[in-house]
């Protein structure tokens, strides 16, 4: 989650240049995309290794690299300011990653946003911060960042499908930030559901992997 991850450097953009990694479906026959967020210490490549899972004929599959495998380095409960300037570049690279999927006339709405921990973190930011009508979003083991248990978002997602999955007792993000995350999306007109689940801690499980593909069916 990044309570303590040190220096991700010291540019205004510190993610920038960093590659996004790519499986599934080659641009030109892509119907819908899937962009997947890795958690801090982890990769864009470790990532895509989940989407034998959850593989679709015409789904292509974005995933961004964060430089030194951190998109923030501070705790997620952090004022916002201390995460930056690495926040806003991390967003920038979500955008990047939507930018391509455009470019293969793979429009927002036909866009899945799924991360972990930090990446669902990163995943829920990033349509928060830009509400508009979304494939879906999924959030494991994530919540919105920020100090405050409930921030104001303007704006809709217009029915966008929503999901929060996380351990009851995930040592990293409490499930009330859960809770409050999920009823921000509804605010914003999400169609959300949430889930804790017992003794998962914070892991990834086979209810939400079927979660994700049931998300990714409804996009082909």
């Amino acid at each position: 989650m990044g309570r303590n991850a040190g220096s991700a450097g010291a540019s205004e953009n510190p993610h920038e240049g960093q590659p996004i990694e790519t499986a599934g479906a080659p641009p030109e026959v892509a119907e819908a995309a899937v962009v997947m967020l890795h958690g801090r210490g982890s990769t864009a490549q470790s990532v895509l290794t989940l989407i034998d899972e959850f593989l679709h004929h015409g789904v292509m599959y974005l995933a961004p690299q964060a430089a030194h495998s951190s998109w923030y380095p501070r705790s997620a409960f952090a004022p916002l300011e201390d995460n930056e300037p690495w926040l806003s570049s991390a967003i920038g690279r979500v955008a990047a990653a939507l930018e391509t999927a455009t470019g293969a006339d793979v429009p927002p709405e036909r866009t899945l946003l799924l991360g972990f921990s930090q990446g669902g973190c990163l995943a829920g930011e990033f349509v928060a911060r830009n509400p508009r009508l979304y494939g879906g979003l999924v959030v494991l083991s994530g919540c919105l960042l920020g100090p405050e248990r409930i921030r104001k978002y303007s704006g809709s997602i217009d029915g966008t499908p929503v999901f929060f999955g996380c351990s009851v007792e995930d040592p990293y993000v409490p499930a009330e930030r859960v809770h409050d995350s999920a009823r921000v999306f509804e605010r914003l007109d999400g169609n959300v559901q949430s889930k804790l689940y017992d003794d998962l801690g914070h892991a990834i499980n086979d209810d939400e992997v079927q979660t994700i593909n049931s998300f990714v069916e409804r996009l082909v």
